[in-house]
């Protein structure tokens, strides 16, 4: 064999070996990366149970009557607000195309329902 073709096959194999090697290191990577997933899904459901009870010791320590009463005043707000914009926009739609109920096909044909 002449000294290119076995510099060629050296340098094939040292590059084989070493994808071989790579491939093997970067599975181990995302082995350990996975292996993360369930433990910190853990981790984070504990640190919301902790808040919950954390919370409902909150709402038993406050009197719950005036909090109560403000959140849900604040709710009422926001539902009317938001039922006043739909007001609107369904006025607005309405205007610039009227719901007649009929349904017009890709060939032009009318369907009623």
């Amino acid at each position: 064999m002449s000294r290119a073709s076995k510099i060629t096959f050296a340098l094939s194999c040292v590059f084989c070996v070493t994808t071989v090697i790579g491939v093997h290191i970067v599975q181990d990577m995302e082995r350990n990366t996975l292996h993360q997933g369930p433990i910190k899904d853990a981790k984070r459901v504990a640190e919301k149970k902790a808040e919950k009870a954390e919370e409902q010791q909150i709402k038993k320590s406050l009197p719950s009557s005036g909090l109560d009463e403000a959140a849900k005043q604040k709710k009422r707000n926001f539902n009317k607000n938001d039922h006043d914009f739909q007001q609107e926009l369904k006025k607005k739609y309405t205007a610039i195309q009227p719901l007649t109920g009929e349904v017009v096909t890709k060939d032009g044909e009318v369907v009623k329902k």
